[in-house]
Parts: structure tokens; sequence; C-alpha cells
């Protein structure tokens, strides 16, 4: 933003000087004229930039909210999974149980 306003006062500068200056060559006018111009540019490009660099800071912030959201989920995941592996651990041996049950009630 400082470099806006440091622009747009130079800009302004000129451009008074120059209404100010008659004594001016064509030459001198010319030049003039395109420094003018020139810091009227600036300040485009600056704004531009700036513009740029908010745009980026944005997409930073929703990608840094996205990957926070993916390791969560990453971990949920994995909770889900480690259930998952202790439930069919406890049914494997709730089938042998069951079994041997069986089993011991076949012999009697």
């Amino acid at each position: 933003m400082k470099i806006l306003r440091g622009l747009a006062c130079t800009g302004i500068l000129l451009f008074f000087l120059a209404g100010c200056t008659t004594q001016l060559t064509p030459a001198d006018r010319d030049l003039m004229n395109q420094a003018i111009d020139s810091a009227a540019g600036a300040a485009v490009s600056a704004e531009k930039a700036q513009n740029s660099a908010l745009a980026a800071d944005s997409s930073a912030n929703r990608a840094e909210a996205a990957a926070a959201k993916a390791e969560n989920a990453a971990a949920r995941a994995e909770a889900a999974a480690s259930r998952a592996a202790q439930e069919a651990a406890a049914a494997e041996e709730s089938a042998l149980k069951a079994q041997k049950a069986f089993e011991m009630g076949l012999r009697k």
C-alpha cells in the first residue's frame, strides 16, 4: 500500500510540475509525460501484485485447512481400522470358543 501511495504522489507531483513549467522543451515535456505514464503503470502493476499476493495468501490458507481436514480424516480412518482389527480378533476368538463348545458337546 505504501508503494502505491508513493507512486501516486510521484505521479501527481509530476503532473503538477508539468502544468507549472511552461518553459519545457517538447523533448522535456515528452520525457515528463513518459515519467507520468510510467508512474501510473507502476501503480497499476503494484496494485495487481498486491491483489495476487492476497489471492495467494487466501489459497495458502485454504490449502492449509484442507491439509488439516485430510490429516483428521486419516486419523479417523486409522482408528476405525484399529477397531475393525480388534473386532475381527474378538470374532475369531468367539468362533474358536463356539467350535470348542460344539466339540465338547459332541464328546458327551
